[in-house]
């Protein structure tokens, strides 16, 4: 089987190695012909972590410009084979990952396949995160992915529309693959999901100040999405109400998983949860004004990032003296019959470094906002909370039983676990349905 396993790399991350070297033993599956190219984008480190290799079937090339679209679209005008597989330098990649990916992308016409992430690593932001799988691809709402990941994903080069590459310029450091996935599917082609391929392991830093950063480049480059690239669906309603309902509502229903039976977990993903969706809003509503030249709020980074660290330690030292920080998912009901109220913690961080900007005369906003949700038509609506409730209660047993059941019905009604289970929850809580079985 002929493949190549492309790896953008600046040859920082400590986990380099141990991915190029995961990568060669999944290729050496293909047989002989298969390559690892390892695409070292940037000036790298004085010591060479992937010296005395010892493989041929492993190639390292050297890109001056720090981009990794850009290595990823040099990788696939060098690669040698038309079958280029994606992964990222923080993964270690399962032995069968290039069978598995390849077998699929070998019948026509798939043009492009993706499959699991999996977070990885110690503590609970970790276990919250691959709990939430926030490193999956969502559905498509027809079988397939909306988009590709390029921590785990495949495509045929021989099969790409023509000039389709990954976009380096309107996106250096995040949203590229979305953005890819997006103009690929646009132009005709489906995107294939394996969900029972063996998941890829993301080893993040199991840091919230690295995490939170993550989060506030990812709410930037959403909005380059729709402001640049005009993506149907992409422009997100409301955001500076949303993010003010942040600040000053602490009685707001928000996601708080009253699945999850041990208490001082729970409180901790809803932690997690509101953090990094304050993280990503923040980078969004500040990457909007940039672009109408507004400024919509200002933000004291490393205060509100030390504020995090302070109210994830606290988080975490509750959890410690737990056996388990990866839960198996719980039926909704069995743990808590109210939701959590939205902690002091949070609201005073966001009020006192992350304020929204009120203009004099906001009719600019409005106007500019209004054309902004209009242009480009809007995607079709997702599944009704009714119909997640509805394929939810269908599985044996009256509801799933664990993390991967629970991801699999949802994803079977066109939703993403991480929202569906807040849409589910919300959806119980005004029905008053917590606290039963049902």
């Amino acid at each position: 089987m002929s493949i190549s396993v492309a790896i953008p790399t600046t040859l920082e991350r400590p986990t380099v190695r141990a991915t190029v070297e995961s990568a060669l033993a999944a290729a050496t599956a293909c047989g002989p012909q298969a390559e690892v190219l390892v695409m070292v984008n940037g000036t790298p480190p004085s010591l060479d972590p992937l010296a005395h290799l010892g493989s041929s079937q492993v190639r390292v090339v050297r890109l001056p410009r720090r981009s990794a679209p850009a290595a990823r679209n040099a990788a696939l005008a060098m690669a040698r084979h038309d079958t280029v597989l994606f992964t990222d330098d923080d993964c270690m990649l399962p032995s069968t990952w290039c069978t598995d990916l390849a077998s699929a992308l070998d019948a026509p016409p798939e043009v492009a396949v993706a499959a699991p992430v999996r977070a990885e690593g110690p503590g609970p932001l970790l276990a919250y995160m691959n709990y939430q799988r926030l490193f999956d691809a969502p559905p498509d709402g027809v079988g397939g992915a909306g988009y590709v990941v390029t921590a785990n994903c495949g495509l045929r080069r021989d099969r790409l529309p023509d000039g389709l590459r990954f976009d380096d310029v309107a996106f250096n450091n995040a949203a590229e693959d979305f953005d890819f996935g997006l103009r690929l599917r646009a132009a005709g082609h489906a995107i294939r999901w394996l969900a029972s391929a063996s998941p890829v392991a993301h080893r993040l830093s199991a840091s919230v100040e690295e995490i939170s950063r993550r989060w506030v480049r990812y709410g930037r480059a959403h909005v380059r999405l729709h402001t640049r690239k005009r993506h149907p669906g992409t422009a997100l309603g409301g955001v500076r109400h949303w993010y003010d309902s942040m600040c000053h509502e602490p009685r707001r229903i928000h996601r708080s998983f009253s699945e999850i039976p041990d208490s001082a977990l729970r409180s901790a993903f809803t932690a997690y949860d509101l953090i990094l969706g304050a993280s990503f809003l923040i980078g969004y509503l500040e990457a909007l004004g940039d672009e109408w030249g507004r400024p919509l709020i200002t933000v004291d980074h490393d205060e509100l990032t030390d504020g995090w660290h302070r109210a994830a330690l606290r988080q975490e030292a509750l959890v410690l003296d737990k056996p388990q920080v990866a839960p198996e998912f719980h039926k909704f009901g069995d743990a808590q019959p109210e939701a959590l109220q939205v902690p002091d913690w949070y609201t005073g961080l966001l009020q006192k470094y992350a304020s929204p900007v009120h203009h004099d005369d906001d009719t600019a906003y409005e106007r500019d906002f209004t054309a902004f949700m209009q242009s480009p038509a809007a995607t079709p609506p997702g599944p009704t909370a009714e119909e997640l409730h509805q394929a939810w209660i269908s599985c044996p047993g009256g509801a799933p039983h664990e993390a991967d059941e629970a991801d699999a019905v949802l994803r079977g009604t066109g939703e993403c676990f991480r929202e569906g289970g807040r849409i589910l929850e919300t959806y119980l809580l005004e029905r008053q349905l917590l606290g039963k079985h049902i």
